[in-house]
């Protein structure tokens, strides 16, 4: 009696085991994932004044502005370490910035 015990203790362990390698695997996975758009994230720069936007760190990217309705009101390939844009033409207020995975809201004056 012992012994059958014994040898479904192990079977039920190795089941939960089993059963969540799956899960922890993925959960690896997602952090990995996460910490590579934060990476990138964190090397691109957005600065906003007024109406300039300087982008630091997106060379040979491109950049979208959208509206807060999700209208694409600008594109622009950024070809330097350092660009900066006028956006003088867009109208004040909230605007989504899309540069690879990386977005930010800004605020135009």
């Amino acid at each position: 009696m012992a012994k059958s015990l014994l040898k479904i203790s192990k079977v039920l362990l190795l089941t939960v085991c089993l059963s969540s390698a799956p899960a922890m695997m993925m959960a690896e996975t997602d952090e990995i994932q996460d910490s590579q758009i934060e990476m990138e994230q964190n090397q691109i720069s957005i600065t906003v004044s007024g109406s300039t936007v300087r982008v630091k760190n997106a060379d040979g990217q491109v950049m979208e502005v959208y509206s807060i309705t999700g209208e694409k009101v600008y594109t622009q390939r950024i070809e330097s370490a350092s660009k900066t844009f006028e956006l003088n033409h867009l109208q004040r207020g909230y605007y989504i910035v899309k540069i690879g995975k990386f977005t930010r809201k800004i605020y135009l004056h």
